[in-house]
């Protein structure tokens, strides 16, 4: 788990919350890109499947995780809080908003609440394998945080 230590620098309060479910469930990514970020926990997305789309040229021009609207289904990750120097940050890393669109969804937290968070969402209809590399990232977190390998494992064969 990370949470920003008492040498990380606090830019602002933490005013956002944003739903991780791709290579941000990667603690290290995560401190690169926003200094401040704060690990909350997990959470769920409820309603949606995860997917993959597009081309990375920063994962080696292959696809990248989304979010597809599927009532039967859910998304597990991680719940981040942000300063509003994080998410400006945030949203230059993934793209936002020619790559990836960044929408306020609700996400469900273990304990039953639900919440509004920012997620970042790529036009599923450009399906693409991604590299090993990037569902390496993937795979290490999902194990790491006991999410559902078989949903991940699924989402890298396609169609339900």
């Amino acid at each position: 788990m990370y949470d920003a230590g008492p040498d990380t620098p606090r830019r602002g309060p933490m005013t956002h919350t944003c739903f991780a479910y791709g290579s941000n469930l990667d603690a290290g990514q995560m401190r690169a890109r926003c200094p401040s970020a704060r690990l909350l926990g997990a959470a769920i997305l409820d309603g949606y499947r995860l997917g993959f789309a597009g081309q990375s040229a920063a994962w080696g021009g292959g696809g990248v995780a989304t979010v597809v609207r599927d009532r039967e289904a859910h998304v597990p990750g991680l719940l981040w809080a942000l300063t509003d120097e994080d998410l400006d940050r945030l949203d230059r890393f993934e793209g936002h908003p020619v790559a990836y669109e960044r929408r306020r969804l609700l996400v469900t937290l273990p304990e039953g609440d639900r919440r509004r968070a920012h997620v970042y969402v790529k036009d599923p209809t450009e399906r693409a394998t991604p590299t090993e590399a990037y569902f390496g990232v993937l795979w290490r977190a999902y194990r790491k945080h006991g999410f559902d390998e078989l949903a991940l494992a699924m989402a890298l064969g396609g169609e339900r």
